[in-house]
């Protein structure tokens, strides 16, 4: 018979791998022993139990054969110690079977683990906004521990009993995606392994459903994966799979953009994979997450010539997504919120942005205000368009951002400033907060999926409308044919698609019309704009230039 010494809890216990019929349970203690969940209905009523008789340091018990969406309670013990649990702060819930339709909510960080004050501030906002409602998981956006991703920092920077998540690990399981100082422990940019054979503390730390345990395209290997929970399809890509020395274990297509005689990227296992799973799955909702954002203006700038794997996602992976109707993407990388309008197609450095034909609507998305953004999936191009969030100061900040991106409607940002998201997905509707350190909510936005919503469709006669003078100085003539009468607005609004003014309200014949427009010179600066015409349901744009004396 084997004897054990009394170990003593050193990390966790903490969460991993949910299905809609079991879990993982993992922890730590300082002495190597056998590994014991007790678990059940109530703290009190804990009549199963799983073993795992080999002595061991990192203790991981798999829990299958549950059913779908229940509470359980649990205790564990190793040596037969107790260490922790038997009452109602330890508890986890199977996931729904997937394509039920139930409310969903995920809490999301990025770029937390430093011990810092605002982590913990950012915590305890949660915390509090949380309340009775139930949280389903955890996301984690990337540079998950500080400042290299080592065993020791996620002790020290995340699973540290007061500056950590020591209410929270016990009850929520996390589904994460590395960044790049986790990867400083397991491939910097400049070494050359493959993807497949990536290791390390993150991938020691995390146990993920990459063979397909709750829904998705099996991926093989944990540096990428998908998964199903209710009607809602995520998946935790991965900006970190490219590499500076080589096309060959370059995934995310980093090393052309490093070495211009390279060739250009066309295709990778990731990129394949990608293909195969957002095409193969039939959930209402789409969302996508990965550490290195597309569009950010923080302690990052897009289109900075040096920050390759943020062009790579870009350009390479960004066209995928769209391709394939994913609503929301979630990045971190740079330490401030940023979030997007509904957008498609802004696959290029800022400059390139053109609200006219990569804007699909410009409005706050704000729903109390009836400016939900709404994706009619009944037209035809009615499921275009992504909201892009940037949520990397869950405990890290920048001292003075610029937070100018022009695809960008709402950013949050500055010395001492954290903040963390939560997504909430029920049916048709999908919510998303940006919640302040401080407890406030700044910035709420809404998307609603519809089979039976006209949204405004491209006007059969769109390319009639004719400008003149373009540019123009404060006086503009537009000509343009009605296929119908009815009432016709006329708004300008910036390239960030903000109104600036409406100039026009009225109804007007059947065929050709003709409007001269006013706009006194000093209403609005110089420089370029976006013309929106309105009537019966269609949408006409053009981009017009205000210029100087």
């Amino acid at each position: 018979m084997a004897v054990f010494s009394q170990p003593a809890l050193t990390r966790g216990p903490y969460l991993q791998r949910p299905t809609d019929d079991g879990i993982i349970i993992r922890w730590r203690t300082d002495a190597a022993s056998d590994s014991k969940v007790h678990y059940g209905p109530s703290p009190s009523s804990l009549s199963q139990v799983a073993t795992v008789p080999a002595s061991v340091t990192d203790h991981s018990v798999e829990l299958s054969g549950l059913p779908a969406n229940t509470r359980f309670y649990y205790r564990i013990e190793s040596g037969n110690t107790n260490l922790a649990g038997g009452d109602s702060a330890h508890y986890f819930h199977t996931a729904p079977t997937p394509g039920t339709v139930q409310p969903i909510r995920a809490w999301v960080i990025g770029d937390f683990g430093k011990a810092s004050a605002g982590q913990a501030q950012v915590r305890d906002s949660y915390l509090a906004f949380e309340g009775d409602t139930h949280t389903d998981f955890w996301l984690w956006l990337g540079d998950n521990a500080y400042d290299n991703g080592t065993d020791q920092e996620y002790s020290d920077k995340v699973f540290h009993p007061v500056a950590g998540y020591p209410t929270i690990f016990p009850r929520l399981p996390f589904l994460p995606t590395p960044g790049n100082h986790d990867y400083l422990s397991i491939q910097p940019p400049t070494s050359n392994i493959p993807p497949a054979s990536h290791s390390g503390p993150y991938y020691d730390i995390v146990n993920v459903p990459f063979n397909g345990e709750l829904g998705g395209t099996p991926s093989g290997m944990p540096a990428y994966y998908s998964y199903d929970w209710g009607n809602t399809h995520f998946v935790s890509a991965n900006s970190e799979i490219g590499t500076l020395l080589g096309a060959t274990n370059d995934w995310i297509g980093v090393y052309p953009l490093f070495n211009i005689f390279a060739s250009p990227f066309s295709s990778s296992p990731f990129t394949q994979w990608l293909h195969n799973d957002l095409s193969s799955t039939d959930k209402r909702w789409k969302v996508v997450y990965f550490h290195q954002p597309p569009y950010t203006d923080g302690s990052h700038e897009s289109g900075t010539f040096w920050e390759v794997y943020m062009t790579a996602m870009r350009e390479n992976i960004v066209p995928i997504l769209e391709q394939y109707g994913v609503d929301l993407v979630l990045c971190g990388h740079s330490h401030v919120y940023e979030r997007s309008y509904l957008i498609k197609g802004h696959y290029g450095d800022p400059n390139t942005w053109n609200a006219g034909t990569m804007l699909i609507d410009g409005s706050s998305g704000t729903d109390s205000i009836q400016e939900a953004y709404v994706k009619d999936i009944s037209m035809p191009n009615g499921n275009d368009g992504t909201v892009y969030v940037v949520a990397g100061n869950g405990g890290s900040q920048d001292d003075n951002p610029n937070l100018q991106y022009p695809a960008h409607y709402y950013g949050h940002g500055g010395a001492g400033l954290y903040g963390s998201f939560v997504l909430d997905i029920h049916g048709d509707t999908l919510r998303g907060r940006y919640l302040m350190a401080t407890g406030t909510v700044g910035d709420d936005f809404t998307i609603l999926k519809q089979g039976n919503v006209s949204a405004p469709s491209a006007d059969p006669h769109i390319h009639t409308l004719e400008t003149s003078p373009n540019p123009f100085v404060e006086a503009i003539k537009l000509s343009f044919e009605l296929p119908e009468p009815g009432l016709v607005t006329v708004s300008l609004m910036d390239m960030g698609g903000r109104l600036i003014s409406n100039l026009y309200a009225g109804e007007m014949a059947i065929g050709k019309q003709e409007l001269e427009l006013k706009v006194k010179e000093d209403a609005m600066p110089a420089g370029n704009y976006i013309l929106q015409l309105r009537s019966n349901g269609s949408l006409l744009t053009e981009k017009v230039v205000k210029a100087g004396r």
